[in-house]
């Protein structure tokens, strides 16, 4: 019980230690890595405005080299129309061939970056006229666009769309005459940054296998101290056990000289001497079973020990050996064998195993009751249950049952006799044979216990 509480305190410790070193460094490389993509887009968007405020330089030349190919026929052959009767929208060179240039680098520099960069000029109706640099679809303009402009986010582009004014005078609102609109392809900036992911992921998962190596440390050093107090603790409790066996055994010893002598004694005397044989068999039984105990945590199984035990006949002598108190205490005990078995393990811890099962139903089970023990085998497992019509453990109760010395008040005002270590031999000696055991219960109604072990 002691080494399953350390455990799962060990393991409660290094979860802790490693989702805390973990959960920290994890939260700092995504927040690190937020900044970073934040930071890079907003320079990308920057970028953007300032092609854009500075592309609307522009604007009046290309409106009046526009307006042009509206009014005089002379340039009609320069402005092709659409079905609409707008002119299509065209390059800057295009716009400028009326006038023998070859191309926009005699106008102006050409403002984008990168081929993947477009510059788009729209009238004051949201008309594309001219466009400058990487040829994209047109812009679905937001309804409203305020004054400062708006980034328009596409799928793998990012544009930033800036309203023109021109001022009307002192006293009167600019009036809009049209936009400008700066794309970019985020291609390599996605891919940048899907780079920079890839890496912070590597990332973790070294911080990860570093916060198991440190988790791992601290919990060994956490626990060093409740290791060594356990440690004591079981050898004192081997060593007062052992020590007090001695002095027990003299004064059962003198117990017995004096039963031989009864004739001797009165009514009262008789009567002390029985309880203090009582209390000498119940101070023997506790220090044996502590004995046993110490010695199961210190050690596992006894390989040297180990050997085929056939259950069947192993139950039958528990019965046989209980069959007397059963009787003399109005009880039935009944077994059935429905398949035999054998399993590997210690003969004696086995049979305190199944002695402790029997004289713990014994003990709780009222006169008139009965106790059943069952044996069967499903496939590789041998199935022993001990069932009882006894008093029954109330279901709060049934997480403590396997404690030390624990006890239900109910189960001390019906047998006051108990030490409390019973259930905790039993739950040691089946994990040392590697198996398990269950309990059902009924208050009032009875208990059911189920044992399995591995076959041999």
């Amino acid at each position: 019980m002691l080494n399953r509480q350390y455990s799962s305190l060990r393991s409660r410790l290094f979860w802790i230690y490693f989702l805390a070193i973990a959960g920290i460094l994890s939260a700092s490389s995504v927040l690190l890595y937020s900044l970073i993509v934040h930071h890079r887009y907003q320079q990308f968007d920057t970028h953007l405005k300032e092609v854009a405020i500075w592309s609307v330089n522009l604007f009046d030349v290309i409106e009046h080299e526009y307006s042009e190919l509206t009014r005089e026929s002379k340039y009609s052959s320069y402005a092709p129309k659409n079905n609409e009767g707008k002119i299509v929208p065209m390059t800057i060179s295009q716009l400028m061939a009326k006038h023998e240039f070859n191309s926009i680098y005699e106008v102006m520099p050409n403002p984008t970056r990168h081929i993947s960069q477009s510059v788009q000029w729209y009238d004051r109706d949201r008309y594309l006229i001219i466009y400058e640099g990487q040829k994209i679809p047109e812009i679905e303009f937001p309804p409203n666009i305020s004054p400062s402009g708006v980034i328009i986010k596409g799928k793998h582009t990012r544009s930033f769309i800036y309203p023109i004014y021109k001022e009307r005078g002192e006293h009167l609102e600019p009036a809009l005459i049209g936009y400008v609109c700066a794309t970019d392809s985020t291609v390599d900036l996605e891919n940048e940054l899907n780079y920079l992911k890839v890496v912070f992921i590597l990332k973790t998962l070294g911080v990860s296998t570093l916060a198991l190596l440190v988790a791992a440390w601290l919990t060994h050093e956490s626990t060093q101290p409740i290791v060594m107090t356990l440690n004591r603790l079981k050898r004192f409790t081997a060593d007062a056990s052992h020590q007090l066996r001695h002095p027990v055994t003299a004064i059962q010893a003198s117990i017995a000289m004096l039963a031989e002598h009864s004739q001797n004694l009165d009514a009262a005397q008789l009567n002390k001497v029985a309880v203090i044989s009582s209390a000498c068999h119940q101070m023997g039984d506790l220090i044996n079973k502590l004995l046993l105990l110490a010695r199961m945590e210190q050690s596992p199984l006894d390989q040297s020990r180990r050997q085929k035990v056939d259950v069947d006949e192993l139950l039958e002598e528990v019965v046989d050996l209980h069959r007397d108190r059963a009787t003399a205490k109005g009880i039935i005990l009944e077994y059935y064998c429905e398949q035999a078995g054998q399993v590997w393990g210690d003969p004696e811890q086995l049979y305190e195993l199944f002695a402790n099962l029997v004289d713990n139903a014994i003990n709780y089970t009222p006169p008139s009751g009965t106790i059943t023990l069952r044996l069967t085998k499903k496939l590789n497992t041998v199935i022993i249950s001990v069932q009882d019509t006894g008093i029954g453990i109330a279901p709060q109760d049934l997480p403590y049952i396997f404690e030390r010395f624990w006890r239900s008040d109910e189960a001390r005002e019906h047998h006051n006799k108990g030490s409390g270590l019973g259930l905790s031999v039993v739950k040691m000696i089946v994990e040392q044979h590697h198996g398990s055991i269950q309990v059902e219960s009924q208050p009032h109604q009875g208990t059911r216990f189920e044992v399995k072990l591995p076959a041999a």
